[in-house]
């Protein structure tokens, strides 16, 4: 065995993740400030011998490590890794482990929106063309565990955490998508925040990026391909063009503007890993979307009830809103949770121009009315099911109800899935639900 000596800091899915990857090659310590973090029981019954660190543990253990292996949940101004700076620890992460494992092309994509519905997309367009692809990162499945031989491919979805701890990664094909404030509880401003975006650009050998937000241009150097910059890249308002080939919005299963564009990109990125794409546009067609991304759970009384709970964002919950309202005001709104310091004031003009009602609830609730209550008549609920029972009092026939919060779940909920399947689960208890998504210009 390796006589190095790594910290693990954090017992979530990624750091179950680096344990699995490096017990049995190297002495392993782990370490979380939580009480009872998610993995524990885990690493105590499949890892015995790696060693549980306690609060007291930590200044002998930083003594004895080379490594600490950060995950992206923690933020690298905290305590105990600018302990482990100062003792001379190298600070690392589950995607350098992961990059200096695999010896095949690996394709990144980052953004503040749309960057799991691309991730996916860009996976089943090269396992279409016949490659084995490992698809995850931030998306699903810790990049550590998509390992495993016989792999032509890896796509990753990689967040604005990951990539600020992350050398020059040296991507086959790197794409940033868009940068809409987010994160600001983490990151100092909106160019801090896209910086770390453009992390992803390091060392690539082709690039996409969005030709309408500067905050996603890549280094010069690099060829690259400016989605709605070229003829054969873009959006109009009745077609995807991609490689030149138009796909009628129509005939797309993912619906709104901001999904087309998300189909150009996805197109655009597997174009520059070498997919022709022109033999695989079904793939891009029957897409439907992801969970939690514009999903339709019910409709009752002609009134569409969606599930946007991943829109954790501004950014994504105006897309939502495009995507869905048509200017007459047709939405009652859900939204609130943790605003992650984010400012709603960007929110008050398509709050304005598509939606009636707004239903406020958690922690953040009262941030959003002040910034938005000029936009629309706002009241507040004290729970989902209460936000359900208020905003089908104020929906009128033809109505679209949309979660969409615009913040983060964890002031209620334990990840924005939870939260979405409590939407779900109340607005179906309370009535008989008909799936028509026919009548929606929905997102993903």
């Amino acid at each position: 065995m390796n006589e190095i000596t790594t910290i693990v800091f954090g017992l979530g899915a990624t750091g179950y993740s680096c344990i699995r990857h490096l017990a049995g090659h190297m002495r392993v310590l782990a370490f979380d400030t939580r009480t009872a973090p998610p993995y524990l029981d885990a690493v105590r019954s499949d890892f015995p011998q790696v060693e549980l660190l306690a609060e007291r543990d930590m200044p002998r253990a930083l003594r004895e490590a080379e490594r600490m292996l950060v995950s992206p949940g923690i933020p690298l101004d905290h305590g105990w890794v600018a302990a482990a700076r100062g003792s001379g620890l190298a600070i690392s992460s589950d995607i350098e482990l992961f990059l200096q494992a695999v010896d095949v092309p690996v394709i990144g994509i980052t953004g503040t929106n749309g960057k799991s519905t691309v991730a996916t997309l860009v996976g089943k367009m090269l396992a279409a063309s016949g490659l084995d692809t490992g698809t995850g990162g931030n998306l699903g499945v810790p990049a550590l565990d998509l390992l495993a031989d016989g792999r032509d491919a890896f796509v990753l979805e990689l967040s604005s955490f990951q990539l600020e701890r992350l050398p020059p990664p040296a991507l086959a094909v790197a794409a940033v998508l868009n940068v809409s404030a987010d994160h600001l509880d983490r990151h100092s401003d909106v160019e801090t925040y896209a910086a770390c975006k453009r992390r992803i650009y390091g060392g690539a050998e082709r690039a996409v990026f969005n030709a309408l937000d500067a905050h996603t241009r890549p280094p010069a150097a690099i060829p690259a391909i400016a989605c709605n910059g070229e003829r054969r890249w873009r959006v109009n308002d009745n077609a995807a063009i991609v490689d030149g080939c138009q796909l009628p919005v129509s005939a797309l299963a993912l619906r709104g503007s901001h999904n087309h564009a998300n189909v150009v990109a996805a197109a655009a990125v597997a174009h520059q890993a070498g997919v022709q794409v022109g033999e695989h546009l079904d793939v891009l067609v029957r897409f439907a979307g992801l969970p939690h991304r514009g999903m339709l759970v019910a409709e009752q009384d002609d009134v569409a009830y969606v599930d946007d709970s991943k829109a954790t964002n501004v950014g994504a919950c105006a897309a939502s809103l495009e995507g869905f309202g048509n200017g007459a005001k047709d939405i009652v709104l859900i939204a609130g949770g943790d605003g992650k310091g984010a400012v709603f004031d960007d929110l008050a003009e398509p709050v304005a121009r598509h939606v009636s009602r707004l239903v406020l609830l958690g922690r953040d609730a009262k941030m959003l009315g002040r910034a938005l209550g000029d936009a629309a008549e706002a009241v507040y609920a004290a729970d989902m099911r209460d936000a359900v029972r208020l905003a089908r009092a104020a929906a009128r026939p033809g109505d679209t109800v949309l979660l969409s919060p615009a913040c983060a779940s964890f002031d209620m909920y334990p990840n924005f899935a939870a939260r979405g399947d409590d939407f779900a689960a109340v607005v179906c208890a309370t009535g008989a639900s008909s799936h028509r998504p026919a009548r929606l210009r929905g997102v993903a």
